[in-house]
């Protein structure tokens, strides 16, 4: 991570607590259990636990560890770790990537090719998240789209295959995986409840209180720093944001968002700045809202439907509707 990047981070921490203090809406009558808060940076954003009822207090750094021992298998920025080998070499022996690139083969299918795991070449091309974000020439984009084809993706057991060239990159579904895995490590360790943020991801899990009163959480404005478009209201589940704030460069009036579309090269140009998906798993509702920022509204709601999951989309001209099962409230302060 660059020193600008880490200064970057560091700096949002403070906003990101005040964020996360807000997701937590609760009745003056209730009696919460005991808190434990924790924040950090980990995959190169802001992770954050409110964690109710720990039974020792020392959950949220035995959660942290789970995140970046998540971080240690699927970077492709950390040697070592099981992506970071697969583009390497071409190959990887991982108890956990073949079951990871199976159940996101349907999506990469629904979704046209536009979402695909194997967009690394043109995700490091871009450069976003770092000094060197720029806009590639026409015939870079060209050379770097003949190595994405998530179809050539190959399991055989344990070991991962990729073909020459090919570059996996799993951003667009880590932190929702993040939030699955340290959801299963804070429920086995007796904890009653919480909130837990990895990014972009959210997961609500438990209950806060003896009154077991549903989670409020709350989603950022895409155009407004430090203002939050809505609330959504759940007793529990996941929530990913995708959107064209988070990491971008504005070039000749244009803004250019990191996420990539894997049949052009470039961009997504699907009307949408922001999309928020809620569905009952977190790598599928950070996968979701990815493929709906791609696709669009109208195109993302056959897929939403299928998986049984909800979503706030906001389009680039301010435009707030949603879709599917969803307690959402607008702020109007």
């Amino acid at each position: 991570m660059n020193r600008k990047r880490i200064l970057s981070l560091v700096a949002a921490v403070l906003v990101v607590a005040a964020a996360v203090a807000a997701v937590l809406i609760w009745q003056s009558r209730s009696r919460p259990y005991p808190l434990t808060e924790k924040t950090n940076i980990a995959m190169d954003t802001i992770v954050g636990f409110k964690l109710y009822g720990a039974p020792t207090g020392g959950e949220a750094d035995a959660a942290l560890n789970v995140v970046t021992g998540l971080e240690s298998v699927i970077s492709r920025y950390k040697a070592g770790s099981d992506v970071y080998t697969l583009n390497e070499t071409g190959t990887c022996s991982s108890t956990l990537l073949p079951s990871l690139l199976a159940q996101c083969k349907p999506l990469e299918a629904q979704s046209g090719g536009k979402f695909d795991l194997t967009v690394g070449a043109l995700s490091t091309l871009w450069g976003f998240g770092s000094e060197d974000a720029r806009l590639p020439a026409q015939s870079e984009i060209d050379k770097a789209k003949q190595t994405v084809d998530y179809t050539e993706l190959k399991t055989d057991g344990s070991t991962v295959t990729i073909r020459d060239g090919q570059q996996l990159d799993l951003g667009s579904i880590g932190k929702g995986l993040a939030c699955d895995m340290v959801k299963q490590y804070l429920e086995t360790a007796g904890v009653k409840g919480g909130v837990v943020s990895v990014g972009g991801s959210i997961c609500a899990f438990g209950k806060k209180s003896d009154r077991g009163e549903a989670w409020t959480v709350a989603i950022k404005h895409p155009r407004e720093e430090n203002r939050f478009l809505g609330y959504i209201r759940l007793k529990e589940g996941f929530l990913s944001t995708s959107g064209d704030y988070e990491q971008f460069f504005e070039q000749d009036g244009k803004r250019y968002c990191h996420l990539l579309d894997a049949t052009t090269g470039y961009p997504a140009e699907s009307g949408l700045c922001s999309v928020t998906v809620v569905c009952d798993n977190g790598m599928l509702s950070d996968a979701l809202s990815t493929v709906c920022f791609l696709l669009g509204e109208e195109n993302s709601k056959p897929i939403l439907e299928s998986y049984n999951a909800a979503a706030v989309f906001v389009t680039t001209d301010g435009e707030i509707s949603t879709f599917g099962d969803l307690d959402f409230t607008k702020d109007e302060s």
